[in-house]
C-alpha cells in the first residue's frame, strides 16, 4: 500500500511538473491567396517570410496576461534549405522570426530556431515549416519554458518562375516547468498526505 502511494505521489509530481499550452498563434490573414506571406526561392533554395499589412491578429493565450495583439507584423529573413527529397522535403537552416507592431527592431515576440524542416509535397496540400531547437523571447513570454515548438501551415501555393509563394497560419507551443518553490510545496504536500496515510 505504501509503495502504491509513493508511486502515485511520484507520478503526480511528474505530471504537475509540466503542462503543455499554446503560446501564440495567428490565422491566415490572406486566405484567398492575394497577398503571400512566404516565398520559396527555388533557384537559391531559400525560404523567407513577412507580413507588413494590417488585419493580422496574434493570439497570445500563453503570454503573461494573455490576450491578443492586433495589427501584428512579422519577418523571417531567408533561411537556407537543404534538399532531402527534391520538391518534397528539405531541412532548414537556423533563423529568427520577429513579431512587431511598429518597429521591426523592437519586436515584442521573437522566435529563434536552430534548424527545422520544410515540407512541400508536389501538390502542396500539406506544405509546412517546423522549427527545431526553438527558443521564445519577449517581455510577456513566461519563463521556465521547455519543449518549445512552432509550425507554419502553408496554403495557396502559387508558382511564378523560380519562386513559389504561400499564405500561412502559425502556431507555437511549449511546456512550462513550475518554479522550484512550487515543486517543493507540492512535494511537501504529498509527503504530508503519505504521512497521514501511514498513521491511519
Amino acid at each position: 500500500m505504501r509503495r502504491t502511494l509513493f508511486v502515485t505521489a511520484l507520478l503526480a509530481l511528474g505530471v504537475a511538473s509540466q503542462a503543455s499550452f499554446t503560446l501564440a498563434s495567428f490565422s491566415d490573414p490572406a486566405p484567398n491567396g492575394s497577398t503571400p506571406l512566404f516565398d520559396w526561392d527555388m533557384a537559391n533554395n531559400t525560404l523567407s517570410g513577412s507580413w507588413t499589412l494590417a488585419n493580422m491578429t496574434l493570439q497570445t493565450p500563453g503570454f503573461n496576461g494573455g490576450g491578443s495583439v492586433a495589427n501584428t507584423h512579422f519577418v523571417m529573413d531567408p533561411v537556407a534549405l537543404t534538399v532531402i527529397i527534391p520538391n518534397v522535403l528539405y531541412t532548414m537552416g537556423s533563423g529568427t522570426i520577429k513579431f512587431y507592431t511598429n518597429d521591426v527592431n523592437n519586436p515584442f515576440f521573437t522566435v529563434g530556431f536552430g534548424g527545422g524542416t520544410f515540407l512541400n509535397p508536389l501538390n502542396a496540400a500539406a506544405a509546412s515549416a517546423n522549427g527545431d531547437a526553438v527558443t521564445f523571447n519577449g517581455p510577456n513570454v513566461p519563463g521556465n519554458l521547455t519543449n518549445q515548438a512552432f509550425s507554419f501551415s502553408f496554403a495557396n501555393a502559387t508558382q511564378v518562375g523560380d519562386h513559389m509563394t504561400y499564405t500561412a497560419s502559425f502556431t507555437s507551443s511549449a511546456d512550462v516547468v513550475p518554479e522550484p518553490a512550487s515543486l517543493i510545496a507540492l512535494g511537501t504536500g504529498l509527503a504530508a498526505f503519505m504521512a497521514r496515510r501511514r498513521k491511519a
